[in-house]
């Protein structure tokens, strides 16, 4: 008998989570895998033909749902099952992972925060195996002593990403890309400091942001910056951050930054066609950076701040590293292996970017074929379902 798999976390094409379910859905349903949805999944977000191949799995959740709701929502064993726990910094769980259990249970986390102590360790210790988004966060488990720990390497649709010629929609000037929510972790100040001492250089340059926090509050971490002079405020009337306003306080002229706002899975494409480069200076990535990986498939030239689960995408000559990797403040030991980069060899590579165009498409025809070869969500989904069927 095939023992069923069953997520805890919603389905979507929003964010990182969702398209992990998503796709691992994907291939257990064309394998006929017996899988159960223990929360909701956001079928609106979904492509229509992803919609269509994963709406008969909402039968399966409203038997589960209903019975979690006669049980008043006490703990239920689900016998014959590995449930997939959903897990946040520290191995906090969700709502569903404290009505769900299997007989067997396994951990999916990509973790920044890497403070493991005795609290930490033990929840971690519940799970029958952990698995992993990038090398970074398996050593550190490996480190701690867990010894059943697999690593998954997300990845991208190539379906959802099209190569498409530049429409021009900013004339001839050398466009650079940088997208992430805004928040200390992702590195935003240190793309301001770069780009206004290189725009300053090279006044045909803008710098195009996907920024938006889907979560504003959270983006005040960024004020731990010297690179700042404040965090970006929240608009009263929308909710959402001023991120115009906030990249002007760096001093950077208006008719050079282009704000893209929240971007749909099919507006990224477009975008990434117009872009000459894409800065990621993260501090930290627990898995491998979804955004810096859409940039590479668009065969944009990337900069990678060379640390956590950015290693995972450099190879010789698909990327430039950012290799001075200072390390970043951490009192409370909660940041081991982030990396601190310099805004001067930000702009060095900009530079080179900018000055050799040959050599940049080549670098980004190079990293899209990597990515699109091996770093597909097929590929992730294949490894994923592998490490926890």
């Amino acid at each position: 008998m095939t023992r069923a798999l069953a997520l805890t976390w919603q389905l979507s094409e929003v964010h990182g989570w969702g398209l992990v379910g998503v796709h691992s859905a994907l291939l257990l349903v064309e394998r006929r895998h017996p899988l159960l949805l223990l929360d909701a999944p956001a079928l609106s977000t979904l492509r229509p033909e992803n919609r269509a191949k994963l709406a008969p799995l909402l039968d399966g959740h409203r038997q589960i749902a209903e019975l979690s709701t006669k049980n008043q929502h006490k703990p239920l064993r689900l016998h014959d099952c590995t449930v997939l726990h959903a897990l946040s910094n520290g191995f906090e769980t969700g709502p569903a992972s404290d009505r769900f259990q299997g007989d067997r249970n396994i951990g999916v986390i990509a973790f920044e925060d890497t403070l493991f102590d005795a609290d930490i360790l033990a929840r971690a210790r519940r799970y029958d195996r952990l698995v992993v988004h990038s090398a970074y966060n398996r050593d550190l488990l490996l480190q701690a002593g867990f010894a059943q720990v697999d690593c998954a390497l997300q990845g991208v649709d190539p379906d959802e990403l099209p190569i498409l010629p530049p429409r021009g929609l900013f004339g001839d000037r050398f466009v650079i890309f940088s997208g992430g929510k805004l928040e200390f972790r992702k590195g935003q100040d240190l793309v301001l400091a770069a780009f206004r001492a290189f725009h300053a250089r090279h006044p045909d340059s803008v710098l195009v942001t996907a920024w938006h926090n889907p979560w504003p509050q959270f983006a005040a971490s960024i004020a731990e910056s010297p690179h700042t002079p404040r965090a970006a405020a929240i608009d009263p009337a929308t909710g959402r951050l001023r991120i115009a306003d906030w990249a002007a306080d760096h001093g950077v002229p208006p008719d050079a930054f282009v704000d893209a706002g929240f971007l749909g899975r099919g507006d990224i494409a477009p975008i990434l066609a117009e872009c000459h480069a894409a800065v990621f200076p993260n501090r930290c990535e627990g898995a491998t950076n979804l955004v810096a990986m859409e940039a590479m498939a668009c065969g944009v030239p990337v900069i990678l701040s060379n640390n956590t689960g950015h290693r995972d995408l450099i190879r010789p000559g698909n990327a430039l590293p950012l290799a001075n990797q200072r390390p970043v403040s951490d009192p409370a030991g909660r940041r081991r292996g982030w990396g601190e980069s310099s805004v001067e060899e930000i702009v060095e590579h900009l530079e080179r970017l900018y000055a050799d165009r040959a050599a940049a498409r080549a670098m980004g025809a190079q990293a899209m074929d990597f990515i699109r070869t091996e770093r597909s969500w097929r590929a992730f989904a294949e490894s994923f379902v592998a490490a926890v069927a």
